[in-house]
Formats: C-alpha cells, sequence, structure tokens
C-alpha cells in the first residue's frame, strides 16, 4: 500500500500482521467449538480435557489480543502499538474528516472491548488476589461470542476506513485462510474414529495400524 503516509505506513502494516492473526485464531475456535454441537461432541468424545484447554486458552489470548490493541498510545515513557498511536498519526496528518470518522469508531470499540479489559486486568495479564479469592470468574463481566463478533467488525471497519481512504482498497480479515487449520485436525479425527470402528468390526487389521510410518510419534 504505497499511498499510505510514511509516518503511518510501519505502524499500519504492524497493526495489519497483529489483526490478521487475531482473526486467524478467532477462527480456529469457531471452527472448532462453535461449528455445531455434533462437532462439540466429537471433540470431547476424541480428548475432553485436551479440547477443553484449548478451547479455553484461545479465547482468553482472542481477550488478550484485542485488549492489547486498544490500549493507550503510549505506558509511561513507552510507546504501544495500538489504534490509540495510530488513531494520533492521522491526526497529526491533518486528516480532520477521516480522523473524525475514526474517532468514533474508536469510541465505540473502546466501550465494547471494556469486559475484555476487565478479564486482562483482574484475570488474565494480572491475577487479582481479591477477584480470586472470592470466586473468581463469578465476579467478573460475562463475555460471549457475540461480543466478540461485534468487537471485531470495529476493529477490521476501523482498518478498512484507513485503507479504502488512502489506497482505494481494503483488507478481508475475517476470510484469513489457512492451509492447515483446524478442520484438516477435524478431518483427520473422523478418520480416527471410523478406523477404529472398521478395526473393531474386524473389516480391516489392527496390525495396518501398528506397521505404519507414524507408529512412533
Amino acid at each position: 500500500m504505497n499511498s499510505l503516509p510514511a509516518t503511518i505506513e510501519q505502524l499500519f502494516e504492524e497493526l495489519r500482521n497483529e489483526i490478521n492473526w487475531l482473526h486467524a485464531k478467532w477462527i480456529i475456535y469457531r471452527e472448532l467449538f462453535d461449528h455445531s454441537e455434533e462437532r462439540v461432541d466429537l471433540l470431547n468424545e476424541c480428548a475432553y480435557a485436551f479440547f477443553y484447554i484449548i478451547e479455553k486458552t484461545l479465547l482468553d489470548e482472542i481477550l488478550l489480543s484485542v485488549s492489547k490493541i486498544t490500549d493507550r498510545a503510549r505506558t509511561g515513557k513507552y510507546e504501544n502499538l495500538t489504534f490509540a498511536q495510530l488513531q494520533e498519526r492521522i491526526e497529526a496528518l491533518g486528516e480532520q474528516q477521516l480522523s473524525s470518522e475514526l474517532g468514533k469508531l474508536l469510541d465505540d470499540l473502546d466501550t465494547k472491548c471494556e469486559a475484555f479489559r476487565t478479564h486482562r486486568h483482574t484475570r488474565l495479564a494480572h491475577l487479582d488476589l481479591d477477584t480470586a479469592m472470592k470466586g473468581g470468574a463469578k465476579q467478573l463481566p460475562g463475555v460471549s461470542r457475540q461480543m466478540i463478533e461485534d468487537a471485531l467488525l470495529l476493529v477490521r471497519e476501523y482498518m478498512n476506513t484507513i485503507e479504502r481512504h488512502y489506497s482505494q482498497s481494503e483488507t478481508g480479515y475475517q476470510y484469513f485462510i489457512m492451509d492447515s487449520g483446524s478442520e484438516a485436525l477435524v478431518t483427520m479425527l473422523k478418520f480416527g474414529f471410523r478406523y477404529d470402528e472398521l478395526a473393531k468390526e474386524q473389516k480391516i487389521s489392527w496390525k495396518d495400524f501398528h506397521d505404519w510410518h507414524w507408529k512412533d510419534a
């Protein structure tokens, strides 16, 4: 995107990379845990403890990622890679109409991320003693999948408003493509369960399973 002003180009690109990976994590989460009841049953049947940890870890990582990019422009003497930092630099360019439009989006996003930041401050980045000793998550605001979807919609709109203004294009963050994502894992789990069924029915031999090159993996 050569038409981006030099003062925001690198910052924009770094933020875009962060947001791409944020969407990749959210896509994996939705594919695994929000696809269907049948898929959740499949994961639980396969390794319920493992996938419980994966679900919780992915969700917490997403809350952390959104909280970080919506932080203040700086913490003490340290500059932060955030929308607020980008907003300051766009305002410094004198782009009044663009700045105003972006400012409204940022205010809306800030409001929608309040619950995420509460979890970040008391449970994820820090372990608040009072919260932990009095029941933990029961005292924290609820976070739904729809809340995350709403926040990510504003994240995309903020970035694409800038890209449309300077480059007459936009990025489809929500369509992040992974050649070997969670769908590949689910496919192999299905094959594994089907193999188990066929072996128990003696339609194929267990020996086939123990003689192949991944047997010691």
